[in-house]
């Protein structure tokens, strides 16, 4: 069918059916299945209608099937629902790199050539020290600009001109890590920098998204039926990964959520289902 949707960021785009497929397959959906909610989807999209409302009605359709892809379909909302600070996602971000064998460090103050620097996320191995700058928000309006990029490189640079002479061993690398997107310049900037930036959908076999499918990293946050309240409690007991919830016992996670056995229960059970399935 062709027909004009609308982004997240305001621009028009004709509906690609195949890309919808690929999302639902990709979240763990089983190819009739995924074609099955890509034709109920088809039925209802109207000229210029919002991806967010495709979202939530592929979402609902895709609830009869499997509730694990369900959870994994989810996953760019989660991301937003890690703030309202941009603190979770920095420990949420150490987790990723943590699991690539990193020794990892959050909120770091380190000396540049010229002046003092925090670092949202010092990482490092054997090869090399990766410096993250992380950039949160919680709405998926918008992109970061190449502003952003051209800042963030140039505390990268007044860092790596310091470090250098202290780990004459090892690579010091800059990344720049966001929950949304980049703007087409910054991306552009990036690529002519040598800088590594990754974001949702970028850059394409690093992007976040798939990070965090690969390592099956995900967050607390995609469970919808958590409370912002009770995602708090469990980021402040440093529970920002599922598999932290499938490793706990029920009365554990009782105790964490005041919530019953019974909710519990099911908790564990979607973590289990979703991390080790």
């Amino acid at each position: 069918m062709s027909v004009k949707i609308k982004k997240a960021g305001g621009q028009i785009e004709e509906f690609n059916e195949k890309k919808l497929l690929h999302s639902l397959i990709r979240a763990g959906a089983e190819k009739e299945h995924a074609r099955e909610v890509v034709n109920e989807i088809v039925s209802q999209i109207k000229p210029h209608m919002s991806t967010r409302k495709i979202y939530r009605l592929a979402h609902r359709y895709l609830k009869h099937y499997n509730r694990a892809s369900v959870l994994r379909y989810s996953l760019k909302d989660a991301l937003l629902r890690l703030g309202p600070s941009g603190y979770p996602f920095e420990k949420y971000v150490g987790e990723l790199l943590r699991s690539s064998g990193y020794d990892v460090k959050v909120g770091v103050i380190l000396e540049g050539r010229c002046v003092t620097h925090e670092v949202d996320v010092y990482a490092e191995n054997n090869e090399e020290i990766v410096l993250v700058e992380c950039k949160y928000r919680n709405s998926s309006e918008g992109a970061h600009d190449v502003k952003t990029a051209l800042y963030v490189h140039a505390r990268h640079q007044d860092l790596r001109t310091a470090m250098e002479k202290q780990y004459r061993d090892k690579e010091i690398n800059g990344w720049l890590v966001t929950n949304t997107r980049f703007t087409d310049d910054a991306i552009q900037f990036a690529e002519c920098s040598g800088m590594t930036i990754v974001s949702w959908g970028y850059p394409k076999k690093m992007s976040l998204e798939k990070i965090i499918e690969e390592s099956r990293l995900y967050p607390v946050t995609v469970l919808s039926g958590l409370t912002s309240q009770q995602v708090r409690k469990l980021i402040e007991q440093n529970m920002f990964l599922m598999k932290d919830l499938a490793k706990k016992d029920t009365a554990s996670i009782r105790k964490i959520l005041s919530i019953t056995d019974r909710k519990a229960s099911q908790l564990k059970h979607q973590a289990e289902e979703l991390c080790f399935c």
